[in-house]
This record gives C-alpha cells, structure tokens and sequence, in this order.
C-alpha cells in the first residue's frame, strides 16, 4: 500500500465526523445565501398555514378540535419534500453541472461522506420547517402537540426526508441538465400536492387521479404525518404508509446508485454551440458580420426576440407561466366537480383567476429577473456604448413578458373552451385585451421598481414571488369555495393592483353580463399602480444599469 493510499485511509477513517460537519455546514450556507430556495422550503408553507387559517378562523370539527390542527401536517410535508426533493435534486445537477463533484471526488474525503452531507443539510433544513409550523400552529392559531405521538412523528419525519432524498437524487441522476433537472422537480411536487391530501385535504378525486395520488410516495407521507397530529391515544404510527416511503426510499436509492456519476453531462462550447444554436443565430455566427439597422422599429424587434429567446431557455419560468396554471385549471374542475364560486362554474372562475396570475407572474417575477440578470452579468452597462436605447431594451423585455401572458392565457382558453365548458364572449374580447395589456404594463412597472430598489440579483425572484404567492391568496385567484374571505383580508387586497385585475377579466370573461365588458374602475386603478412604479425607475435608473 503506498504512502498516499494510507494517508488516504486515514483522513477518511479518523476525520469522518469533522468532514461530515464541514460539508454540511457549508451546504446550509448554500442554502441560506439561496432566497428562491428559503422561500419555497420556509416562507411558502407559512404563507399557506396563515392564510388559510385566516380564511377557516375559528371553525371546528364536529369532536370540537380546531380545523388549524389539521392544517400544520400537510403544509410541514410540502416543506419536507421541497428541502429534500426538489432542493437536493437541484443542487446535486448544478454542482455536477459545474464541477464541483468531480472536484470533492478527487479530494481525501470518502464520496459517501459528500453524499451523507447533502443528505443531512437536507434534513436540518426539514425539520426546521417542520419546527417552525408546528410553532407557529401552537402559538397562533391553539394547534396541539400531541406528546404521545411525537415518537411518530419523528419516525416519519426521518423515513419522509430519506424517501425524498433517495428519490431528488434519482432524479438528478437521470436527467442530463439543470433547467430539465429544476423543471421537472418542482413540475413534478407541485401538482402532486394537489392530488396528494397537502394542498387539498380529503377532496373526492376521480379515480385516476385518486389511484396515481394513493401509488406515489407523497400522500403516503401526507397521511402517516398527519396521523401524528390526530389528538387522541395511540401511538401514531402508519404501518402501510411507512411501508410505501421504505419501498419508494429503497427504489429511489437503487436507481441513484445505477445511474449517478460525477463528471458534467452538460458541456457546450467552441463548434458544439454553433451547431447547437437555432438556425438562424448559426447562421449569423458562421457568416461575415452585416452591418445591422438602428431604426427604432428594428431596435425594439431584435430585443423582443432577444427577451423571448432567453424565456425559451428558460424552462422554469415557462412552466409556472404556461404550465402550472393550465394544470390547476385542469385539476380544480376535476376535484370540486361542480362546485361554484361567486356565481360562476369553477372552471370559468379560475380561467380568469388564472389568467391574471399568468399576466402578474411574467410581467412581475420573470421580466424584472431577465432584467436584473443582464445587470448583474454586465450587459446593461455595455449597452450604453451601443446604439440601443435603454427604453427600447426595457420595451422589448415588457413586450416579450406579454407575449408569454397571451400565450399562457391561450393555452387556457384552449382548455377551458375544449373541455370544461368556458365560454368567452367574442364581442368583449377587445376588453380582455385591453385588460391584459394594462394588466402587463402594470405589473412590469412595478417589476422595474423593485428591480431598482434591489441591489442583489439573487434576492429579487424570493421579493417578487414571496409577494405575488400571497397576493394570490388574498386576491381570491387561488379559490376553491364560494366562502367569502374575512373583511380585513379583502380590505388589504383591495389596496393592492391584483385584485383589481382578476375583477376586470371577469368582467370581460363573465358569461351572461351586458356591456362591452370594460371595468372602467379596475383599469384606472391598474393605470395608477403602473404610473407609480414607473416612477421608482425612473428616479434610480442608475441602479437599472
């Protein structure tokens, strides 16, 4: 045995616990220094427990136990299974992606030590949302801790972080690149929730989406935690849902083990890139350079299709624009049945609700992000020695952000007309138009201001996002009953510019209504909200470049 191998041995053999603690430490200070990732783990599951325990107040069972009793579990298994699904599937991509894998490989460190340390940052981060809600519950809103049951809870909670563990890092192993890797994890645990006894509780699903929500592993961790939140004797444990996150853990750790590797999968440079490249940018790569037109139509064109090629890219984003709200318009329908909501099929409902999150989310979150990215990589600051105005950059970037929302509301005017039986006026159309347009202005003013007011390009998406969630909720875009929310709550949502759009596509969506479907009201308080924000813009365009 040579000198190195011994040296080897012996780092790894008496250092173990000291490379273990160092490794995690710094991957919770990934975690802490990512606000998009702290907000969907910690501040997302919040949100929903203080919203909706806001919206059911003080209604019990029929025993006399408070509903918010039941609301912890669900909320605390979302925050489990983002800490350790789709957090570590996401993490695990991008360090191999960058190398960073195959730089810990080489190092005197056992390549299971690296792995553990994912494993257990993973498991920290859990089972401090985990803390943090049940405190909350506690504290605010008389949820009991049932001391006899605690034993199982923690053995759930163990057997739920390894089983999401196993399989984010099944994922990661299987998919060849990040945005895949991203899209997929977050594509996959979201709709999932709703399927899943986490964002809806007990709904009567149709038997498919029943079957496919009782097979997969999420449900069964729903329904073994919240038996340890049940007030009464037992032990708590959930013999057949423990039994299915063994098994889901055991599957996930076999198809980990059989497919993860080290080394980048994902590597595009020199002629590999050009020929990667859409034909037309090939083409402009490989040919002699022409001199390009600067007139202002010209200008404008080239960065919206600039900003509309960087949406492209970017599959994340897409799928919460286009994706996501074309699967809750699907879902909601399928699990509430016939259920309506202020007068209105469910299904018409949400097609405007969803609708104005479409507008809100590419106008608010992605826009502001494309913008603040090309700030922090320098872009912006080259641009002032182009011929490009800043106006016309900015313009492109709005306009691509509304071409997403069509696109987005397209997609569930295709839906909702095909099979859920919404109906759209054609003679009020001009009025929906009107109103995502105003909508989109609005919303990519104020997403210029908080762009402005943000020097950090990393905390911009968890600002944005953190208000548009909530906003959501508030605004009643996200509705599954016909239960009116509580003053306060639509007294703040009024102030705010969301509300008010979701108000006037109704107005211009809502079947039977006279007029021409302009909701003249709604849209004056869209034109102030966005005269504001463009003020906050103009003053600190500085802090744009």
């Amino acid at each position: 045995m040579s000198v190195d191998q011994m040296d080897r041995m012996r780092l790894e053999g008496t250092d173990r616990p000291a490379a273990l603690a160092a490794l995690t430490g710094h991957a919770l200070q990934a975690f802490l220094r990512n606000p998009m990732a702290a907000f969907f783990t910690l501040v997302f599951p919040l949100i929903f427990l203080v919203i909706v325990s806001a919206i059911v107040g003080d209604q019990t069972t029929e025993g006399g136990v408070p509903i918010s009793q039941f609301l912890v579990a669900p909320f605390a298994v979302f925050g489990v299974a983002q800490a350790s699904f789709t957090l570590v599937a996401t993490d695990t991509a991008i360090l191999r992606e960058r190398g960073v894998l195959l730089r810990l490989r080489a190092a005197p460190v056992a390549p299971r030590i690296i792995l553990a340390a994912r494993i257990c940052a993973s498991a920290v981060v859990a089972g401090f949302t985990v803390l943090l809600l049940t405190a909350v519950g506690v504290l605010a809103y008389d949820v009991q801790v049932v001391w006899n049951k605690v034993p199982a809870a923690l053995v759930t909670l163990l057997l739920g972080i390894g089983c999401c563990t196993a399989l984010g890092l099944a994922l990661a192993a299987s998919i060849r690149t990040v945005t895949a890797t991203q899209a997929l994890a977050q594509g996959l645990l979201i709709p999932l929730a709703f399927i899943s006894d986490v964002f809806i509780v007990g709904a009567d699903l149709p038997r498919p989406l029943a079957w496919l929500g009782s097979f997969l592993p999420l449900k069964h961790l729903a329904g073994a935690m919240a038996e340890t939140f049940e007030p009464g004797d037992g032990a708590g444990f959930s013999p057949g849902h423990l039994a299915a996150l063994v098994a889901w853990t055991l599957a996930g750790i076999l198809l980990a083990r059989l497919r993860f590797g080290w080394q980048p999968r994902e590597r595009v440079t020199g002629e590999r890139a050009v020929e990667m490249a859409p034909r037309s940018l090939r083409k402009d790569l490989s040919a002699p350079r022409r001199r390009i037109g600067n007139s202002s139509f010209v200008l404008f064109r080239g960065q919206v299709s600039y900003a509309l090629l960087g949406l492209r890219r970017d599959v994340l984003s897409v799928f919460f624009a286009v994706v996501f709200p074309a699967l809750l318009l699907a879902l909601f329908p399928a699990v509430f049945g016939d259920a309506r909501v202020h007068g209105l099929t469910m299904a018409q409902y949400l097609f405007a609700g969803l609708a104005a999150y479409t507008v809100a989310v590419t106008a608010f979150v992605d826009m502001p992000e494309g913008v603040v990215g090309a700030r922090s990589t320098g872009v912006l600051k080259r641009l002032l020695g182009t011929p490009l105005p800043f106006r016309w950059y900015v313009a492109g970037r709005v306009c691509a952000a509304l071409v997403v929302a069509l696109l987005g509301i397209a997609v569930l005017a295709a839906i909702g007309l095909s099979f859920l039986g919404v109906r759209i006026d054609l003679a009020r159309l001009p009025a929906m138009l009107v109103t995502v347009t105003l909508g989109s202005l609005c919303f990519s003013a104020l997403g210029l201001a908080v762009a402005a007011l943000l020097p950090a390009a990393r905390s911009l998406v968890a600002v944005t996002l953190g208000t548009l969630m909530p906003l959501c909720f508030l605004s009643e875009i996200f509705v599954v009953g016909d239960r009116p929310l509580p003053g306060t709550i639509t007294a703040v949502a009024d102030v705010f510019p969301l509300r008010h759009l979701l108000q006037a596509l109704l107005t211009a969506t809502g079947p039977g209504t006279a007029g021409a479907g302009f909701a003249w009201w709604h849209l004056a308080v869209l034109a102030v909200w966005a005269s504001l924000g463009l003020v906050v813009p103009r003053l600190r365009r500085s802090s744009l470049m």
